[in-house]
This record gives C-alpha cells, structure tokens and sequence, in this order.
C-alpha cells in the first residue's frame, strides 16, 4: 500500500502535536509548534482538493467571460497545480476586469453582474479549509 499524501500531512500533524509539542516549554515553541501542524492538516486538505477546485473555477470563469464577450486560452490540458494556478490567476484578472466593465457600464449586465457575484460565492465555498 502507498500512502497518500493527505493521510501523511495528517499524520504528521498528529504527531507533532501529541508527541513534540507537549515536551517543549510552554510559549512561543510549543505555539509555533501547533501553528506548523496545523499547516500541515490545511495542506492536506488542498492537496486533496486543489486541483479539483482549480479546474472548476477555471471552466466556471471560462464560460463567465465567454458571455461577457472576452476571450481566453484555452486550457492546457495540464493537472499540475502550478499550471492550473497560472491559468486561474490570469482568468481571475479577467474576471475583475469583466466585472468592473459590467458594474460601470451605461446599460449594465445584472444577470451577468450576480453570475459573477454567484461564482465568486461558490469560489469561496469550495476553498474552505476546515480546521476541526
């Protein structure tokens, strides 16, 4: 069996809380300590849902800018996170520019405006990080 990366971040996680933490003088080693750990336990979970999120947003954002009249690159076909990231982080930019266009426009787009506004909600939601 290969372990997978969520469940080693988590137990490392574990560990260092139950067996590192508690030895080391209460203050800021053992605050730094649990800070560490809970990286840990956050990066597993975006590990786990990263590049899913990613791809949504990014097909999401696609479509958005479509119906606004913007035109993008298509995707790469890359699951790299680092290539997703890059995709995201442009579309993102157009996705404020479209949605200044709209909000300062003569004859604004309202269904277009709270399509924005309903995307960047459910972007939020599925980025959640759940800390218990």
């Amino acid at each position: 069996m290969i372990p997978e990366i969520p469940g080693i971040l988590n137990w490392a996680a574990g560990r260092i809380l139950t067996e590192i933490a508690p030895h080391l003088p209460a203050g800021y080693g053992q605050a730094s300590t649990g800070t560490l750990a809970m990286m840990l336990v956050l990066s597993a979970q975006e590990y786990e849902h990263g590049a899913d999120t990613r791809v949504w947003e990014n097909t999401r954002m696609r479509a958005i800018l479509a119906k606004g009249g913007m035109e993008t690159d298509p995707p790469d076909g890359s699951l790299l996170m680092s290539a997703l990231t890059a995709a995201n982080n442009r579309l993102r930019s157009d996705l404020i520019r479209l949605h200044e266009a709209v909000e300062e426009g003569a004859s604004a787009d309202k269904a277009l405006e709270q399509e924005i506004l309903q995307f960047l909600k459910e972007s939020a939601d599925r980025r959640r990080l759940h800390v218990a």
